[in-house]
C-alpha cells in the first residue's frame, strides 16, 4: 500500500516560509510596540512633563489591547489562514505607528494613538507567522520555531542601537517611531509577501499521515477540557507580570540608578543578544529535552534577574542577558507545546488565548 509522502522539513517553501516569520517578527509589534518602547519613555516624560508611570500607562493599554485582541487573532488564523491575515495587517500597523509621530500634548490622544497599535497590528503577533510555520515541520519543529522566533531577538537586539537611539539623540522620538513604521510599510511587507507560503492540499495530507498515521488535532472545546491548558493559562499570565515588565521598565530604572543613554542602549543591544541566541538554542534543544524542564530553568534566571535589578543595579547586563533568555524561551516552548498537545485543528485559538493572558499580565506587571 503507498501511502503519502510529508513534506520535507527541508524543503525551499519550509525555508522561505521561516525566513518570512523571522523578518515578520523583527519588524513586528511583539518588538516594536513592547521590548523597544523603553526608548521612547524617557524623551517623552522630558517633552510633556508627564508622570513615568503615566507615561508607561500606554503601554499597558496595548497589552490590554493584547488581551482582547488575541483570541480574535486566533480565530481569524484558523478561519483564514496566517498569511491573508499578516499580509493584510502589516500597512494597517505600519499607518498605526506613523500616526504617533502626530501625538499632540494631550495624554488621552497618546494613550488613544497607542492603543489603536494592537488593533491595526492584530494579525502580526507571533501566533500568525508561527502558525505559517508549523505545518512545514515535525522533528525539526522546535527548531524552526527558534529561528522564526529569532527575528525577535533580531529586531531587539538591532532597532535599538542602529534606529532607535541614533534617532531619538539626533532628532526626537517622533522621528525614531516613522522610521519604524517605514521599515514595517517597505522592508517586512515585500519580504514576507514573498517568502510565506501555505502548504497545498496534498501536503496538508501527508502531513497529517505523520506520527504512526495519526490524524492529529483536538477542537477547542475539546482542549478547554484538558488540565494542561489550565495549567500554561497560569503559567504564562505569571510570567508576563514579570518578565515583560522588566523589559519595558529597565532602562528607566537604570538610568535613575545613573546609567547614561549610550549605557542603556548597550544594555538594550544585549538583552536582545540574550534574546536572540535564548530563541535559536531553546528551539534546538526542546527538539530533544523535555520542553517544560527547559522553560523552568530559565525562569528561575528570570526571578534571579529580579533580585539583582532591586538590590545590584551595576549588574544590568547580566539581568537583561537572564531576561533576555526567559523571553526568547517562552514562546519557543508554548508554540511547540500547543502543536505537541493539540495539534493543529484549533492551533490558533488556543495560542491566542494563552498569549492574550501572558499579556494581561504584562499589563498589571507593567503599570504595577
Amino acid at each position: 500500500m503507498q501511502t503519502a509522502t510529508p513534506p520535507s522539513e527541508a524543503s525551499r517553501n519550509a525555508i522561505l516560509t521561516t525566513i518570512g516569520a523571522t523578518v515578520g517578527l523583527a519588524l513586528g509589534p511583539s518588538v516594536i510596540a513592547n521590548l523597544t518602547v523603553t526608548a521612547y519613555i524617557t524623551p517623552i516624560e522630558q517633552e510633556f512633563g508627564w508622570l513615568r508611570s503615566d507615561v508607561s500607562f500606554a503601554f499597558s493599554l496595548v497589552a490590554y489591547m493584547i488581551v482582547v485582541m488575541s483570541p480574535l487573532q486566533g480565530f481569524l488564523v484558523d478561519r483564514f489562514g496566517p498569511r491573508r491575515v499578516v499580509l493584510t495587517s502589516i500597512p494597517l500597523f505600519a499607518l498605526s505607528l506613523a500616526a504617533i509621530y502626530f501625538t499632540p500634548a494631550n495624554i488621552y490622544v497618546y494613550y488613544l494613538l497607542w492603543a489603536l497599535v494592537p488593533i491595526a497590528g492584530l494579525g502580526l503577533w507571533p501566533l500568525g507567522y508561527l502558525q505559517a510555520v508549523t505545518p512545514w515541520f515535525d522533528r525539526k519543529l522546535g527548531l524552526a520555531l527558534g529561528c522564526a522566533n529569532a527575528g525577535i531577538g533580531v529586531g531587539s537586539t538591532f532597532l535599538p542601537m542602529l534606529v532607535l537611539g541614533p534617532l531619538i539623540a539626533a532628532y526626537s522620538w517622533r522621528h525614531a517611531v516613522l522610521a519604524v513604521a517605514f521599515l514595517v510599510l517597505f522592508v517586512s511587507w515585500p519580504v514576507v509577501a514573498y517568502c510565506l507560503r501555505a502548504p497545498s492540499a496534498a501536503d496538508v495530507a501527508a502531513r497529517k499521515l505523520t506520527s504512526a498515521g495519526r490524524s492529529f488535532g483536538l477542537a477547542f472545546r475539546q482542549a478547554v477540557r484538558e488540565p494542561t491548558f489550565w495549567m500554561l493559562n497560569l503559567g504564562f499570565f505569571l510570567l508576563g507580570i514579570t518578565a515583560t515588565s522588566l523589559v519595558t521598565q529597565q532602562v528607566p530604572l537604570l538610568r535613575d540608578a545613573g546609567w547614561t543613554a549610550d549605557e542603556t542602549t548597550r544594555l538594550q543591544t544585549t538583552f536582545g543578544f540574550g534574546l536572540l541566541f535564548a530563541r535559536v538554542a531553546v528551539g534546538f534543544i526542546i527538539d530533544h529535552i523535555f520542553a517544560p524542564r527547559v522553560l523552568t530553568t530559565v525562569s528561575i534566571g528570570g526571578a534571579l534577574a529580579c533580585v539583582l535589578y532591586a538590590m545590584y543595579p551595576d549588574l544590568g547586563y547580566v539581568s537583561a542577558i537572564l531576561i533576555g533568555f526567559l523571553l526568547g524561551a517562552e514562546f519557543d516552548v508554548l508554540a511547540f507545546l500547543i502543536k505537541r498537545y493539540y495539534g493543529n485543528v484549533a492551533y490558533g485559538r488556543i495560542y491566542g488565548v494563552i498569549f492574550g493572558l501572558f499579556y494581561l499580565g504584562s499589563a498589571v506587571g507593567i503599570w504595577g
